[in-house]
């Protein structure tokens, strides 16, 4: 197809990485990656015959990149082709000083092929949104600890992501010295010092779980209005069944998202993931998770697939954000709803090993935050405190709505 904005923003994740040439212009193709996002790449052959190895060289990625830009620049790796020249070996080589920006794009596409796709995704958005309109232009050797210094005091209000920023940097940097484009030992992220940050302390109780479960029943029958443009929405079923199962497992959500019937046993009450935050583990279903399992019905590979009945969900923030609205609450995020079983389990008297094993948690640090002990096996422990959340979730007291203040 020829590569326009809309060709390309009409182009959907479909669960694999896959490319759309351009009709017009030889060698110039976007790539979607498993998550949706779009990059543009050359894609040509470093000399003469098909015996020649293909190679493919990352442009930029869209839309921070416009198809003109992207065009543009293919047009000009094409010309350095026909003179004999291979662009990405000067850029691996460093026969080109390389700027952060384009050091930047070739680490992600190396690298990136190790990192889980969240991760990647995190990446991409830092080098978008900080590091590249800090010092995208500056070459990989001009940088230097006040550079970093500076971005990491930018996003002062914001410590967590300033903190992530600077490890990823810290990785980047890493990587250009390993790949010859620093010296050895020059990481100027080295010595910063981190901001200080305070993990949530307040989880969803009772009340919240009572409002959230009242405002999924609003949200069934009713939709959701919009009060600004009074448009209705209807609740997505399969989103809503991800929500629900999330909760009643206390599993991250990208594990509900993409995960596959393959993966259940039934007969266990588990689902063997072969990959999450933490490596392979086993999710514990319990009946209420099992039960709206149950309910769903078999479209694609995907519990929960996505509109098109190809891949799977990706976006459920809009909905998320439309339940709170319904429930009267603000500041929550879905990850709460993992604490929020954790957090029930503790109250319940679970210990902390089980706690952790049920979530998944590879340190026990990670559990501690919950508190309270008790010696249960994992299974029952599970299944009491997905039964509780679905008690208080589905047959709670109805909340009164009060105007957010």
């Amino acid at each position: 197809m020829k590569l326009t904005k809309r060709a390309i923003e009409g182009l959907q994740a479909n669960g694999t990485r896959y490319e759309v040439r351009d009709d017009d212009l030889k060698g110039f193709v976007v790539r979607v990656g498993i998550s949706g996002e779009r990059s543009f790449y050359f894609v040509y052959r470093a000399g003469k015959g098909r015996a020649a190895p293909l190679k493919r060289l990352r442009l930029g990625t869209f839309p921070t990149m416009t198809v003109e830009q992207g065009r543009e620049i293919a047009k000009q790796k094409a010309a350095q082709v026909a003179l004999g020249e291979d662009p990405a070996e000067q850029v691996k080589e460093g026969k080109t000083a390389p700027n952060v920006h384009e050091a930047l794009e070739l680490f992600l596409e190396q690298h990136g092929a190790k990192l889980k796709p969240n991760t990647l995704r995190t990446y991409r958005q830092i080098a978008n949104d900080h590091a590249i309109p800090a010092i995208g232009r500056l070459k990989v050797t001009a940088i230097v600890h006040k550079h970093i210094a500076a971005i990491h005091h930018a996003m002062r209000e914001k410590p967590y992501q300033a903190n992530r920023c600077a490890a990823m940097l810290s990785k980047f940097f890493g990587w250009c010295e390993k790949n010859g484009y620093r010296d050895r030992g020059s990481n100027p992220v080295a010595g910063l010092e981190k901001y200080e940050e305070q993990k949530r302390k307040a989880f969803m109780g009772r009340e919240e779980l009572e409002a959230l479960g009242n405002a999924f029943r609003v949200m069934e029958t009713q939709g959701y209005t919009d009060p600004e443009t009074g448009k209705v929405t209807t609740f997505d079923p399969t989103i809503a069944a991800a929500l629900k199962v999330m909760l009643f497992t206390g599993a991250r959500c990208m594990e509900i998202l993409t995960l596959k019937w393959a993966y259940i046993d039934h007969d266990r009450g588990i689902a063997n993931l072969p990959d999450s935050k933490t490596g392979a583990k086993a999710l514990h279903l319990p009946p209420p998770a099992l039960a709206v399992l149950a309910s769903l019905p078999r479209i694609n590979e995907y519990c929960f697939p996505g509109r098109r009945g190809t891949g799977h969900i990706v976006n459920v923030k809009d909905t998320w954000r439309r339940l709170l609205d319904t429930a009267r609450l603000t500041g929550w995020r879905i990850h709460d709803l993992r604490h929020a079983y954790a957090s029930y389990a503790a109250c319940s008297g679970k210990s902390l090993p089980v706690i952790g094993a049920i979530l998944g948690h590879t340190q026990a640090a990670t559990t501690a935050r919950y508190a309270h002990l008790a010696d249960n096996p994992v299974a029952l422990a599970a299944a009491e405190t997905a039964a509780q959340i679905q008690k208080d979730f589905s047959g709670g007291k109805v909340l009164p709505f009060k105007k957010a203040e």
